[in-house]
């Protein structure tokens, strides 16, 4: 099946025999905001400002959830960011996320290494089929990091580029965190990407991947 055929995480929850919690894994108190630089501030206003009311979903991922993901990205040199990367996790699970983290190849191959963050584009606002597509790119990269002892946790991020919501997968446990965030706390925002990608890098050092 493709990511967009599962219309929900109720879907995915069936199919891969999950369960789903709402509920906080990362206290945003304890989060160290990280001001953005100039470049992120004068580009977000100036494509705020200046983009046309409806937005195509390219145009969207380019110019606004893009620039934010790669504020914590230049802060960790182990990362990698990969922009609509066909994955096939098996015969039944393959799709197209709109990001995916992975570890980035200390040999300079040019493939998708690792991936332990999925990043899905809330299309029209919609974080009930975000979150159906953004699970099961989880579940694809729990399968493709396949034969690790423990398996990594994946996480997963649902974005409207304003709005951004967090999620993990740990084993047969999927956590989406009740609080959202917002351009409106891009401080905090950045912050908690930037934990995200932290613990992703961990992930990879504790897996012997340097």
């Amino acid at each position: 099946m493709s990511f967009q055929d599962f219309a929900s995480t109720d879907d995915v929850i069936k199919k891969y025999d999950l369960i789903r919690r709402d509920e906080e894994f990362v206290d945003y108190h304890k989060i160290q905001p990280i001001s953005p630089s100039e470049i992120l501030v004068g580009s977000l206003e100036f494509d705020l400002q200046h983009h046309p009311q409806i937005l195509s979903e390219y145009a969207l991922c380019e110019r606004l959830i893009y620039p934010i993901l790669r504020e914590p990205w230049m802060r960790h040199s182990k990362l990698e960011v990969w922009s609509h990367v066909s994955i096939e996790a098996d015969e039944e699970l393959s799709g197209v996320p709109d990001y995916l983290v992975g570890r980035k190849s200390p040999i300079g191959l040019q493939q998708l290494e690792f991936p332990l963050l999925g990043v899905v584009e809330a299309k029209k606002e919609n974080f009930v089929s975000g979150w159906g597509q953004c699970l099961a790119t989880m579940v694809a990269a729990q399968k493709l990091n396949g034969g690790i002892d423990p398996p990594p946790v994946i996480y997963g991020l649902v974005t409207t580029g304003r709005i951004w919501e967090i999620g993990k997968l740990d084993r047969q446990i999927a956590t989406i965190q009740p609080i959202n965030l917002s351009l409106a706390q891009l401080d905090l925002l950045l912050g908690v990407l930037d934990y995200l990608f932290a613990e992703c890098e961990a992930q990879l050092e504790n897996m012997g991947l340097n």
